[in-house]
Parts: C-alpha cells; sequence; structure tokens
C-alpha cells in the first residue's frame, strides 16, 4: 500500500495545483473588471489561494523587475531618396541664428533650388534674385551655357545654393578629375555636405554634383607687371576678403593649382607649411621693411634664401576651409606692421 500511495498522492496534488492556478486566474480577471490594480490583485489572491489550500504552500522567490532605461528613439530613419532634399541636410545642421549652416551658402539655402522663366525675365535679373553671378547660372545649365541670350518662358533652371557650377557626371569621371576640370580640391566637392558623397564615391549613380566655386575658365594668364605700381597682383582672380583689423589681408580667389606669382622683387626668407591650418606658406623680403606674405598655397615651389623678381613664379592656390573656395591669403607687412594692399596694386587683379 505504502508503494502505491506516493504516486496517487503526487496525482492529486498535481489536480489540487491545477485548480489553484484556475481559481487565480478567475478571480484576477474578476478583480481586474472591479478596477484593481495588479498588485492589489495578486496580494488579495494569493492570500485567499494560500488560506485554502490543503497542503502548505512553499514561498516562491521575489523576483525584481528589471531597472527601466531611456528610451530609444527612433529619428529620420526612412531611408533618403533624394541627397539634395530639404530631408536630408536640414537635420544635419543646428541654426546658430547668425550663420545657418556651417558651409558656403547664399542667404542659408541648402539645396538645389529650381526656378520656372517668365516673360520679361533676363538673365541678369535670375542671378541677382538669387545671389548669383552669371556664370553659375550658364554652368548650371547646359542650355544656358551653349546660348546664354535665349531664355525661353517655361524653362527650368537649376539654382545653385552657392556660386561655383553643376557638373552632370559623364562615364568614367572620378572626383579628382571633376576637381582639376573646375579648378577646386577634391575635398571642396566632396565635403560640401549637399552633395551627400560617401566613399567610394561612384559617381555612375547620381546625376552631377555641385563643385562650389568652379570655374570653366581655369587657365589664366599671368598677372600683368605693373611697373607703375609698388605691387603686382600675385595672381588673376577675384577679390574675395577685404582687408580689416581681423582680417589683415586680402583673399583673391582663383583655380586650385593655379601659379601664384612673386608680387615685387625680394628675398625668399620663408617657405614652408604655415601655422594654424594656413597651407604651405611664402614670405618675401622685399627690403626697407616691406615683406609680403603668400598663404594658403597648395605647393611652394622656391627655397628659403633664394632671390626672386617681380613675376616669378613661387607657389601654387590652395584651398583651406572651404568657406571661399581656393583662394591666396595675400598680407603686406610695412616695419612690421600689417598695411592694406590693395592701397599699392592696380584697381582691379589682373
Amino acid at each position: 500500500m505504502g508503494l502505491q500511495y506516493g504516486p496517487r498522492r503526487h496525482v492529486w496534488r498535481g489536480r489540487l495545483m491545477g485548480l489553484i492556478v484556475i481559481a487565480l486566474l478567475l478571480a484576477g480577471l474578476a478583480a481586474w473588471q472591479q478596477g484593481y490594480r495588479p498588485e492589489q490583485i495578486w496580494s488579495s489572491v494569493r492570500e485567499r489561494a494560500i488560506s485554502n489550500a490543503p497542503f502548505p504552500v512553499p514561498e516562491l522567490p521575489v523576483v525584481n523587475p528589471p531597472p527601466q532605461s531611456d528610451a530609444v528613439v527612433m529619428v529620420d530613419s526612412a531611408v533618403i531618396e533624394n541627397p539634395h532634399s530639404q530631408a536630408y541636410t536640414a537635420n544635419l545642421y543646428t541654426s546658430t541664428g547668425k550663420d545657418p549652416i556651417p558651409w558656403p551658402n547664399i542667404a542659408g539655402r541648402t539645396q538645389i533650388l529650381t526656378y520656372t522663366v517668365e516673360s520679361g525675365d533676363s538673365l541678369w535679373q535670375i542671378a541677382n534674385q538669387f545671389e548669383l553671378d552669371l556664370d553659375t547660372l550658364r554652368w548650371s545649365n547646359p542650355e544656358l551655357e551653349r546660348n546664354p541670350d535665349i531664355l525661353s518662358v517655361g524653362a527650368v533652371l537649376r539654382i545653385l545654393p552657392v556660386q561655383g557650377a553643376y557638373h552632370l557626371t559623364q562615364p568614367g569621371d572620378t572626383i579628382e578629375s571633376i576637381a582639376e576640370q573646375y579648378g577646386v580640391a577634391p575635398a571642396d566637392i566632396t565635403d560640401y555636405p549637399p552633395n551627400a558623397l560617401f566613399p567610394p564615391y561612384d559617381l555612375d549613380k547620381i546625376e552631377g554634383v555641385i563643385v562650389p566655386f568652379g570655374r570653366k575658365n581655369i587657365d589664366l594668364p599671368p598677372p600683368a607687371p605693373s611697373l607703375d605700381y609698388p605691387l603686382a597682383w600675385p595672381l588673376v582672380g577675384s577679390l574675395n576678403g577685404d582687408f580689416s583689423d581681423a582680417h589683415p589681408a586680402i583673399d583673391i580667389g582663383a583655380p586650385f593649382g593655379s601659379t601664384v606669382y612673386a608680387a615685387e622683387a625680394g628675398v625668399i626668407t620663408f617657405a614652408d607649411p604655415a601655422q594654424d591650418g594656413l597651407g604651405y606658406g611664402v614670405i618675401i623680403d622685399h627690403g626697407e621693411g616691406r615683406q609680403t606674405w603668400y598663404s594658403h598655397l597648395r605647393a611652394v615651389t622656391v627655397e628659403s634664401g633664394a632671390t626672386v623678381s617681380r613675376g616669378d613664379p613661387i607657389g601654387e592656390v590652395g584651398s583651406t576651409g572651404h568657406l571661399i573656395g581656393p583662394h591666396v591669403h595675400f598680407e603686406l607687412h610695412l616695419n612690421g606692421q600689417p598695411a592694406d594692399p590693395t592701397l599699392y596694386l592696380p584697381g582691379v587683379p589682373q
């Protein structure tokens, strides 16, 4: 009898436990419908079940809930279909109230816009409206480049967010070949956020790229000697930055890699990388307390101690910071003090 009692007792115990579980569930459901909180339901039901159990109910270990962590929020998880869209660029940069985006832009534009030509429009009016130059409009719209004098009503024009060019990619194009074609550094293209370019830069899958400050006429002639002036222009280009106390120099924009020339005869006293990210630099001592400084160069073609004449090549235009494109940072020092070079140069960089 003893051998048979043990198994039968376990069977009845199992059945009783099953009934208790069912009772717990039914009581919990009834309590839930009456508005009890989960912890109240469990406490009440457990007490009744223990008091009615035909045998002692073992204590169960207390299981603490896992600590709560900050919720993970998915932001902008959608795949970007159009890298030139506002959705791509707007969330990458936070407005400071002064400069809305920390890269070259006009009026805070973050993408390529389109403009539909209306009756009475002129190319000059459109360029002026969007603060662009005529060449940027021409070099961004092939139909205008072929014939800028014909502006068809209804034509849709690309409006860039920066002066430069829009290059329609062709088979075999590389970032390096495009940069060389337009006279900019490769980084000026790849680091420009609206282009949305990422290594390995597969250009076959995109229509084109913005070339900030890109120019098509990059074969510049040497500057005129201007012997009637104390200084000659160190290169032919555009004046992009004026002289001021905060900026004791002028910036002369020109295609990346263009030759830079000595503004006056003298001795090279410095021809090494400049400090503070200014690229390569050259200093020429002209005697009588006069020096000219040339910074933001891609390369230097002279050595310290060499003697140069006015108009001799001394380096090549570089590009740093991408804020105003490739240029030369040109300084004049008189007796150790910076002076405005434009007071000693011909009227325009020529």
